[in-house]
């Protein structure tokens, strides 16, 4: 079997999930890619067979954007697709795009590929998309994006999220072609774990970033008053994009002197190892279909979680069961008892193998093996 994977933005974080997939896939078939950037690390494996380099000029970019916003459509990409298509090789079986919230290009591209050649059309997408609920800036974005969503993803064969909920919404958003199967592949998670003694520092930590509907205003307020039971409380977080708007109104200037917001890291062993509780915010919305991928990396740090989320979530759905995830509304007061809760139970040794089974099922390795499974279901293959 061959397969043609494709994605955006071989340099960015979420590059790093397609890259996990494409390497479990290699051990199965022959794989090639077709990305936007140099970047032939990451994968896990040396088996890939060629990899595609295809650029989208920063003037198309710019173009293409100002068309999408103005009247939804997206015609150099879909030139470039078109272009694309006719420069690669046309015996593959598969050609699988990887999408997210900001990168539609490779479904644009595999529908096209895919109605070139008569391959299969496969779908993988780490968000909803379009994202619902309020994630989209402006109501046009949100409908633009739709729009294009309804006409691609109408060709594929098959359809992945990475969670149950976000699966559920993705199939309302588009007309399914005859045959149509899909099924949730979980984030897969990295290979290390994290085993350490307790912390004596009582100190907070949340890695990731804050944007959007993530709203970090609840878990300020909540530790404020932690200051007033824990005066030597710290709260780190680390990331890229921190909206702390509010911080001004929330904490007094002597509060925020323990409040740390550190740059972005690769290496998170040593804020994990002083931290004594790690700390989850979902957006600010009941029934969001996100999952974080941080807390799938928190589920393998020894350390108490705790979870702020809407109801009828996948992290409230998924985590109900485990008494060292502490599930938290949006709301100051129930994340002040669950934060001090938080405390407690980590100056105590806790049962962290409860999470086995749930890092099992994120593990690259279980993953893969969906994955595999389900493209050598669309293409009726019985290789093996």
């Amino acid at each position: 079997m061959k397969i043609l994977a494709v994605y955006q933005k071989a340099g960015s974080g979420i590059s790093v999930i397609y890259k996990r997939l494409i390497g479990e896939l290699c051990k199965h078939s022959d794989v090639d890619v077709l990305t936007d950037c140099e970047d032939e690390t990451g994968y896990g494996s040396d088996k890939i067979n060629n990899i595609y380099i295809r650029h989208f000029s920063s003037k198309e970019r710019k173009w293409d954007k100002r068309l999408f916003q103005w009247f939804g459509v997206q015609p150099l990409t879909e030139k470039w697709s078109r272009k694309v298509a006719g420069t690669l090789p046309q015996d593959y079986d598969v050609v699988l795009a990887f999408v997210c919230n900001s990168q539609l290009l490779p479904a644009i591209f595999g529908s096209h590929f895919s109605q070139l050649t008569g391959c299969k059309f496969a779908i993988y997408t780490v968000d909803a998309v379009p994202a619902p609920g309020g994630w989209n800036r402006k109501l046009n974005e949100y409908r633009h994006k739709l729009k294009v969503v309804r006409k691609y993803f109408s060709y594929a064969d098959y359809v992945a999220a990475s969670n149950k909920h976000m699966l559920a919404f993705q199939l309302t958003t588009f007309k399914h072609k005859q045959g149509l199967s899909s099924n949730v592949l979980l984030t897969p998670s990295p290979d290390e774990t994290y085993n350490y003694p307790i912390s004596n520092e009582n100190i907070f930590l949340y890695t990731g970033s804050l944007y959007g509907m993530r709203n970090p205003d609840h878990i300020l307020r909540a530790f404020k008053r932690i200051l007033q039971v824990h005066p030597d409380a710290q709260f780190i977080f680390i990331g890229a994009i921190m909206k702390l708007k509010r911080i001004n109104k929330i904490l007094t200037p002597a509060e925020q002197e323990h409040i740390h917001i550190l740059k972005p890291t690769d290496d998170l062993s040593a804020l994990f190892s002083r931290a004594k509780v790690l700390v989850d915010i979902d957006a600010d919305l009941d029934k969001d279909p996100f999952l974080s991928s941080k807390i799938v990396t928190y589920l393998k740090v020894n350390r108490i979680i705790v979870s702020e989320t809407g109801h009828d979530t996948p992290s409230r759905e998924m985590f109900a069961h485990l008494n060292t995830i502490i599930q938290c509304d949006h709301n100051a007061d129930n994340l002040y008892n669950g934060m001090l809760q938080a405390l407690e139970r980590a100056n105590v040794e806790q049962d962290y193998t409860e999470r086995a089974s749930l890092i099992s099922a994120f593990s690259i390795n279980n993953v893969g093996t969906i994955l595999w499974n389900d493209i050598q279901a669309i293409t009726n293959s019985n290789i093996q």
